[in-house]
């Protein structure tokens, strides 16, 4: 999917570390790695859109989950953190995949293309050991101008998911890698999972 066939606007955002968006928008992280939030259904993470914003959040990350290159991403973000009341948002993403993985050794072999650590996997296999991970494998694209949103109640709580008040314009994003580059690493993720 190339930007000028994104949609012209969307209003769903997915709720993710800033730290994983930070990596996401300097193309070293291409795979969502989910198990829903913790007021979700019993059903654990569901790709709901193909096409989302990325509402980056600062609640949860921890820089201990995160191998030792990419812990400065956690200051980045927060360098970019918007005002009480606000979040700044500049990316979206189209999910080109979805894989249920259980297998820790799966999401170790596609350590080249997310940020996470060991510690990370294990945490996250632990909780609700019965639903497996998802991964998705992610085209990320700029915004043409970055978008300062007011923070709405509903948008609270541990949920991956926010429908916003208003859409967001895509016109003018641009993919953060390019067409030929993401082809080569999706191969090379795709015949990972």
């Amino acid at each position: 999917m190339t930007a000028q066939a994104a949609p012209a606007s969307c209003a769903t955002a997915l709720k993710e570390w800033a730290t994983v968006v930070e990596a996401m928008s300097r193309g070293e992280q291409l795979v969502l790695i989910r198990k829903g939030g913790l007021i979700e259904p019993g059903s654990g993470f569901e790709l709901i859109s193909q096409t989302f914003m990325f509402y980056p959040t600062f609640e949860h990350q921890a820089v201990n989950y995160l191998r030792a290159p990419y812990q400065g991403y956690v200051e980045e973000a927060a360098k970019r953190r918007a005002a009480e009341g606000s979040v700044r948002v500049d990316l979206f993403g189209v999910a080109v995949a979805s894989h249920h993985v259980r297998d820790p050794s799966v999401i170790e072999r596609l350590s080249a293309v997310h940020i996470y650590n060991e510690a990370f996997v294990s945490q996250r296999l632990k909780w609700q050991p019965e639903m497996p991970l998802v991964i998705v494998p992610v085209r990320a694209y700029r915004l043409a101008s970055p978008q300062l949103l007011p923070v709405i109640e509903r948008y609270a709580g541990c949920k991956s998911w926010v429908e916003l008040e208003q859409p967001v314009s895509l016109a003018g994003a641009t993919p953060v890698l390019e067409e030929s580059v993401f082809a080569s690493r999706l191969a090379q993720i795709q015949s990972l999972c």
